[in-house]
């Protein structure tokens, strides 16, 4: 009789410092979305400025481009000066589109490690071991 009271307050023991050490694997888990989300945070707003700056930049430069180009060129051949602009401008804008495309397509998923040691953990507590 005097065995079962031990037999149960090991138990709960050890209960408790599981609890504790799962608390403490979900904590760091938690932790290491939170600084995942922040470095994400700001990849995106880096590249959304980014974006925006070259967009103006891109734009004024082209007005100004093609206004100088309209002053240069004889009255009769500024209809072919808008054009050659035109083309050289969407081939610009898609050479930019692509490298964007690229740039992001390089970078790491969102979250990627926390999703890895999620999966660490799923196959360490596994009941497959």
């Amino acid at each position: 009789m005097d065995g079962l009271p031990m037999f149960i307050s090991r138990i709960t023991g050890a209960a408790g410092r599981l609890g504790g050490t799962a608390t403490e694997i979900f904590q760091d888990r938690l932790e290491l979305l939170a600084l995942e989300l922040r470095e994400a945070k700001i990849r995106f707003i880096q590249a959304v400025l980014l974006v925006c700056m070259a967009v103006v930049f891109s734009l004024l430069g082209l007005l100004l481009l093609v206004l100088a180009g309209m002053y240069v060129l004889p009255p009769e051949s500024r209809l072919y000066g808008v054009i050659a602009a035109a083309a050289i401008s969407m081939l610009a804008g898609s050479a930019a589109y692509f490298t964007l495309l690229r740039h992001l397509q390089r970078k790491p998923l969102a979250f990627d490690q926390s999703l890895a040691e999620l999966k660490k953990d799923a196959t360490c507590f596994s009941t497959k071991n």
